[in-house]
């Protein structure tokens, strides 16, 4: 449980499940988006592909997309300072003078196919909110949706829940469409309490909880109701496919020592990964996958240019699977490597962070798909252990927010499935091996050595002390290319505009030059 310097109550479902044993609220009030559902990414991209049909000029789906997004905000925006709302009408109209365009149909057909195209695609619901209603004892609490809208009227979300047997689990809704009023405004969290029918609730037995810090959280603390604010992961849309699942942290299903050295960099232990996990896909995967697309693209996780460790795991999946498909002499898919990348902006170790920290950490990271896939196409995502998701997360915003559509298959090498285990853990597996600083130099100085971002941004934080160790060891070893690449890597990467690196960056290249300039013998 996390609190601020307000003392905001915040935190993850569990966070919530525990505050709610702890004060057993009588009655509970949902936020719906972003708290309990999160939009379809289908529908968000055939609502675009219907409205691009609507106009006798052709404009560009992207531009759309981008009114969509701005009228959305801009109302949100509205409505959090304490403006009125407005109907559904009003937000398409603005959408149609962003665009600058008249529509051939009237808007009462436009709300109807696209409410069509939203119940056809409908909302995806957080497998933790159903986790949280099991913890609570529902003949002693009641729960309710109190909830801002914008294109997708309160209606039509009544109307998508009772499609999926969830509205009867709510007591009563109350939508912002419906009620002329929106959170924060007091008068909407007033009327929660005019709607609960048990006897004897009080303001402070309501519990209201959101993702919006101010329309939920602060709206409902000035109605004198007890609010959480949730930090909410929206659910992945795909699949995690992995080898090895982690249910126990006492029953690991793999050697942590060799995962830890493939981590900093052994390439021989990177192969052998990579080959165990492409068996891993044929036997289980290759035959439903193969009959059914033309073109396949293996990726591996972002980088900008210095790869990861599973960047060389995913290049020996991707030779496997080239080498097999020529042996059975399959013909009839084309195989090839893309790259997403990623200029990263922290210098945290992101291993050591929980989920939280880590979706806030990379959040400010961008990514680039370099090699864009069609709609026929199948994109396999190769990853080498997903803890919480956050990057998949990321991988499957980066496609919705470009307009990429395309098949997508996520693949790891080992997932955790136990959310109570703490995602820290998955320090322990990166250091089980490389604990300490000389065994890192032993590794780095082998023959089987490869050149990762983790291992660059360890070294560039180091001691002096430690520095010098290693640079010692380079030069008695003759392993100046290491070295050498160790400084042109890291300028690639831009390691050098970032102040924490930018010491021991400077040290590397005096040394080098030094000994450039110097016998070995002397230096």
């Amino acid at each position: 449980m996390k609190y601020l310097e307000t003392e905001i109550i915040r935190g993850s479902w569990s966070d919530l499940i525990g505050h709610s044993k702890e004060k057993c609220f009588k009655h509970y009030s949902f936020d719906f988006w972003s708290t309990i559902a999160f939009s379809n990414p289908k529908f968000k991209s055939e609502r675009t592909k219907y409205f691009s049909k609507l106009f006798v000029y052709k404009i560009e789906q992207n531009l759309i997309t981008k009114a969509f997004a701005e009228v959305g905000k801009n109302y949100n925006d509205i409505i959090e300072s304490g403006g009125q709302t407005v109907s559904v009408d009003a937000l398409y109209d603005s959408v149609f003078q962003k665009l600058n365009v008249k529509p051939g149909l009237s808007i009462e057909k436009i709300k109807s196919d696209v409410f069509e195209i939203f119940l056809k695609y409908p909302p995806l619901i957080a497998d933790d909110f159903f986790t949280f209603l099991n913890s609570i004892d529902l003949n002693s609490s009641s729960i309710s949706i109190t909830s801002n809208t914008a294109f997708i009227p309160g209606q039509v979300i009544e109307t998508f829940l009772k499609e999926n047997n969830l509205l009867n689990k709510f007591s009563f809704c109350i939508f912002s469409d419906l009620e002329f009023v929106a959170k924060p405004n007091v008068e909407i969290f007033n009327r929660i309490l005019s709607k609960i029918t048990s006897n004897g609730v009080e303001r402070k037995d309501v519990m209201h909880i959101g993702d919006n810090l101010i329309a939920d959280y602060l709206g409902a603390n000035k109605a004198g109701l007890s609010a959480f604010h949730l930090i909410s992961n929206k659910p992945l849309i795909h699949t995690r496919n992995a080898m090895h699942t982690i249910r126990d942290v006492e029953m690991i299903p793999f050697s942590r020592e060799d995962y830890s050295k493939f981590k900093f960099g052994s390439y021989t232990l990177a192969k052998k990964f990579g080959v165990d996990l492409f068996e891993y896909f044929k036997t289980f995967h290759f035959d439903k996958l193969i009959s059914n697309y033309k073109k396949i693209i293996v990726y591996s996780s972002p980088y900008m240019q210095i790869p990861t460790s599973s960047y060389y795991l995913t290049d020996t999946f991707y030779n496997a699977f080239r080498n097999y498909l020529e042996s059975k002499r399959i013909e009839t898919v084309k195989l090839e490597f893309g790259k997403i990348e990623r200029c990263q902006t922290y210098t945290e170790d992101y291993g050591a962070l929980a989920a939280e920290e880590r979706f806030n950490l990379i959040k400010n990271d961008t990514y680039k798909l370099i090699t864009a896939p069609s709609k026929d196409d199948l994109c396999i995502f190769i990853d080498d252990i997903s803890i919480t998701g956050t990057h998949q997360r990321v991988v499957e915003h980066l496609m919705d927010s470009n307009g990429i559509e395309t098949n997508s298959f996520f693949l790891y090498f080992a997932k955790l499935s136990n959310s109570t285990i703490c995602p820290s853990f998955e320090n322990f597996l990166n250091y089980s091996f490389i604990d300490e600083f000389d065994k890192l130099i032993e590794l780095i100085t082998s023959d089987d050595y490869r050149i990762t971002t983790r291992t660059t941004k360890y070294i560039l934080s180091q001691t002096n002390d430690n520095l010098e160790k290693l640079i010692s060891f380079l030069v008695m070893r003759e392993k100046l290319e290491t070295w050498n690449e160790f400084i042109s890597m890291s300028y690639a990467n831009e390691y050098h505009k970032i102040e924490l690196y930018q010491q021991n960056l400077h040290s590397l290249e005096i040394g080098l030059k030094m000994l450039n300039q110097t016998p070995v013998n002397n230096f």
